[in-house]
């Protein structure tokens, strides 16, 4: 299933990968929402990933679960569950 236009959904991470363009932080990742077969790949600024204890933010790893909270089908906030 896509991301939906607007609201929340609940993803399992499936892989993850920092990238940089033009020195602005993005990380892809490759996401399952319950239910589906196969993960949906999605760009989010890391901006806007959950912060650290170490006052950082930190790229989800596989088996990390997640909030992402969508409008006109871009992620624009995460949070994460448990």
């Amino acid at each position: 299933m896509p991301l939906p236009i607007a609201g929340e959904i609940e993803v399992e991470v499936t892989g993850s990968a920092p990238v940089s363009i033009h020195g602005d932080l993005y990380a892809d990742l490759a996401v399952l929402v319950p239910g589906d077969a196969e993960s949906i790949r999605t760009r989010i600024p890391v901006h806007l990933l959950p912060v650290g204890e170490d006052g950082k933010h930190r790229l989800p790893g596989p088996g990390d679960r997640l909030v992402l909270r969508v409008l006109l089908g871009q992620v624009d906030g995460v949070r994460a569950l448990g």
